[in-house]
């Protein structure tokens, strides 16, 4: 199959986006049940009926669910290795923040330092590393960062573990 053909096939895709509906909701709208359908929205399986979209609602609508689905995923896979919950949203969420009364010299001279060991540590890894850091940094889906660097999505991920590791562990002396 050309380029062609596949933007031609991509151009026809169809969209949907799934409205949940109960059984009142059904009944004060004639919504016809053999349109209803089961359906996962997040994680909760739902009965829903497809509402036709084009690709950019289907995709303003889905993103959240997708990245919530995904935090979920790796807030899971963290407890079954038995590592704590450290993304930053968390511990936003989990903490409360003060801001400090006083400037410490010596907490901003050490972080400082740990920068400066960060990107000698990042000036070591091979090329492509860095490349999937820096893509990841920027904001970069795991997908999207193999599309351009040509690897799969798993094959990403596998990769960016492996890197943070890596640093995590050249690094555990500024700690």
């Amino acid at each position: 199959m050309t380029n062609l053909d596949k933007d031609k096939k991509n151009s026809d895709k169809q969209y949907f986006i799934p409205m949940e509906v109960t059984k009142e909701t059904m009944d004060a709208f004639g919504i016809n049940r053999e349109d209803v359908v089961w359906k996962k929205i997040g994680n909760k399986p739902v009965r829903v009926i497809m509402i036709p979209a084009t690709k950019e609602q289907y995709y303003e609508y889905m993103r959240p669910l997708w990245r919530e689905n995904k935090k979920e995923q790796r807030q899971l896979e963290k407890r079954m290795r038995g590592e704590g919950d450290i993304s930053l949203d968390s511990l936003y969420d989990n903490n409360e923040f003060e801001f400090a009364d006083s400037y410490d010299i010596e907490e901003d001279l050490m972080k400082r330092e740990l920068l400066e060991a960060l990107r000698k540590e990042l000036s070591t890894l091979e090329e492509i590393d860095r490349k999937i850091v820096k893509l990841f940094g920027e904001g970069y889906s795991e997908s999207a960062i193999g599309s351009e660097i040509g690897m799969s999505q798993k094959g990403v991920n596998k990769r960016k573990q492996k890197i943070f590791l890596k640093l995590k562990d050249r690094l555990i002396p500024y700690k």
